[in-house]
């Protein structure tokens, strides 16, 4: 479950007439990109990007010349590339990971990488961004672990500046199956110190850590062969997800859950057929808050 939830199908052959304009050529941006890790993250930016209509600021902002701009868990960059062209070039795009391994070779001046833990940023950056961004870092960090990079967010927030954080929560279908799926999961989830929550409460973990006028904003992906090609799409990558945890599972003694590597398939073909038979939805979440401005003694 550390991997990517939400694997994309972005297709490779829409004409360039017909793509945004705000969007990279994913063929020319994929040619260097060698490693199946990072093309999967790609897809999973793209098919975020369509469920939020290609918005890539839902905050109420506009950047001025000067302005900084951070990216918590960046990854290979490709929110940062996609926006650094829609600001002036003299606004600075910062983009920080706990490693460099995906890290683009080639990007604009004003668009800059460095290795970093989320939960412990630079000292120096207090109140010194204007924006950060964040997304997927639920499924990586412990409940304490996520709540304590929020509060590294807030500390270099300049005050009365606005934060954006995404995250997911999966789809599980009703039945026998999907019942089991989810037990799974949180069985896991609890097993690694993970938090599956986090996604559906957003307002409140942002508020507890000190940001004010915080909202969350929900897309849903539809799962499902009746929901056409992104519904198929988004039905394989949940199973491809609980195909990954045989072996975590099974290792586990199945979690009280499933007892055998048979019992373990026969779930996934369940859950196949309970995927195409009721609704389910991968729920995506996008919160934005913004620092106070300090209280004026009398």
């Amino acid at each position: 479950m550390d991997d990517a939830l939400i694997l994309g199908d972005y297709d490779f052959n829409v004409p360039s007439d017909k793509k945004s304009k705000k969007s990279f050529d994913p063929k020319q941006l994929l040619l260097p990109i060698k490693k199946a890790e990072k093309r999967l993250m790609f897809l999973q930016y793209q098919t975020w990007q369509r469920l939020v209509a290609n918005k890539l600021i839902a905050a109420p902002v506009s950047f001025k010349s000067n302005e900084r701009i951070l990216e918590v868990a960046t990854g290979a960059g490709f929110w940062m590339l996609d926006f650094a062209v829609t600001v002036p070039k003299s606004v600075t795009l910062h983009g920080i990971d706990r490693s460099s391994r995906h890290f683009p070779k080639q990007h604009p001046e004003n668009v800059s990488f460095s290795t970093c833990a989320a939960t412990a940023l630079p000292f120096s950056w207090q109140d010194y961004f204007d924006f950060v961004h964040q997304r997927f870092l639920s499924l990586s960090l412990t409940l304490y672990e996520w709540k304590a990079a929020v509060a590294e967010i807030h500390r270099v927030l300049k005050p009365g500046a606005w934060v954006q954080i995404g995250e997911v929560y999966p789809a599980f279908p009703s039945g026998e199956y999907g019942s089991k799926q989810k037990a799974l999961f949180y069985a896991m989830s609890q097993s690694r110190g993970l938090d599956l929550d986090i996604p559906l409460h957003l307002s409140e973990h942002l508020s507890s850590i000190g940001f004010v006028n915080v909202s969350v904003e929900e897309n849903v992906g539809e799962c499902g062969s009746e929901h056409g090609s992104h519904g198929k799409g988004n039905k394989g990558r949940m199973l491809a997800v609980t195909k990954s945890m045989k072996s975590e599972v099974i290792r586990a003694g199945g979690f009280g859950i499933v007892n055998s590597k048979k019992e373990f398939d026969e779930l996934v073909k369940g859950l196949e057929r309970e995927y195409d038979q009721g609704e389910s939805r991968i729920r995506f979440f996008t919160c934005i808050a913004q620092k106070p401005l300090p209280v004026e003694r009398p």
